[in-house]
């Protein structure tokens, strides 16, 4: 089987926290008459494999574990259907190999091999008034354009699990706007939607550059925020798309912020918005806590 050799430490604490929201949520909605359904837009292999680096020096332990589509599978109550994507070949040939394990599983699944923006755009648009569903969006990089996130706000039906790479966007966009690659706006434009970033982005210097003719102190340039400002700044664009956003869970690895773990509900109930508020909160204050 193709092996899926991504990740690290905080991929635990990424699959845990999904998998508890799919269990809460074919529980909690599983006695309606909704149908269910879990997709994937960029699934892997169903199982994930990376160095742990564990103890002193250059010592590394190996560890595989369970991957998004086989946690979902497993999950009990069962969901009502499957959607599975991932633009990598062996990625999906896997996929349908992993799909063999679950037989009874196999009619109510489809697995696709799409770019995973044209997957979610035609995943909401297959949904009926009587579906709800969890959409995981989990890109290796930054495949996902944000233009993309507006046909899940508006579907109306999905709860959203959102790994979004903050350590991108930083890397991107340096302290010093000065710095800041022509090359990568267009990239920076898309994945964020907007092209108002700089602006939101970026304040003046704080400390005096020099005096000007008249001996008035002027400011020159302008500096990135700083993580957590930038951070506020992706759950706002969210915010401006979606009902409900949780507080995002941050990943690290090696103690630098890697993604935000963002979470966030389309469905205008607010019935459905308030228990989708109490359990999230709950899950990712649980597992934050643990680490």
């Amino acid at each position: 089987m193709t092996k899926h050799k991504f990740g690290g430490p905080w991929t635990r604490l990424k699959l845990a926290i999904l998998r508890d929201y799919l269990g809460f949520f074919t529980r909690a909605l599983g006695k309606t008459p909704f149908n269910l359904y879990y997709a994937d837009a960029f699934a892997g292999t169903g199982k994930q494999s990376f160095d742990d680096e564990s103890g002193q020096g250059a010592f590394f332990e190996h560890e595989d574990m369970e991957g998004s589509a086989r946690i979902a599978l497993n999950i009990e109550p069962a969901f009502d259907g499957y959607y599975f994507n991932d633009l990598a070949k062996p990625h999906y040939e896997a996929l349908k190999e992993l799909l063999k394990e679950y037989p009874e599983k196999e009619p109510i699944t489809r697995i696709t091999n799409l770019d995973g923006n044209d997957f979610v755009k035609q995943f909401c648009a297959s949904l009926r008034s009587n579906d709800r569903a969890i959409l995981f969006i989990d890109p290796y990089n930054t495949e996902l354009n944000w233009e993309t996130l507006t046909y899940v706000a508006g579907s109306n039906r999905i709860d959203l699990w959102l790994l979004f790479p903050i350590s991108a966007l930083l890397r991107m966009t340096p302290t010093d706007s000065e710095r800041l690659d022509p090359a990568l706006v267009k990239t920076i434009d898309r994945l964020l939607g907007t092209d108002k970033w700089q602006e939101a982005l970026y304040k003046p210097k704080p400390e005096p550059v020099h005096d000007d003719l008249f001996g008035e102190v002027e400011n020159e340039g302008m500096e990135r925020l700083n993580v957590q400002e930038v951070s506020d700044f992706v759950k706002s664009r969210l915010e401006e798309q979606f009902a409900y956003v949780a507080k995002p869970a941050t990943l690290y690895n090696n103690g630098r912020p890697l993604f935000l773990f963002m979470f966030a509900v389309s469905n205008s109930s607010r019935t459905a918005q308030k228990l989708a508020e109490k359990v999230s909160t709950q899950i990712l204050r649980k597992h934050q806590n643990a680490r």
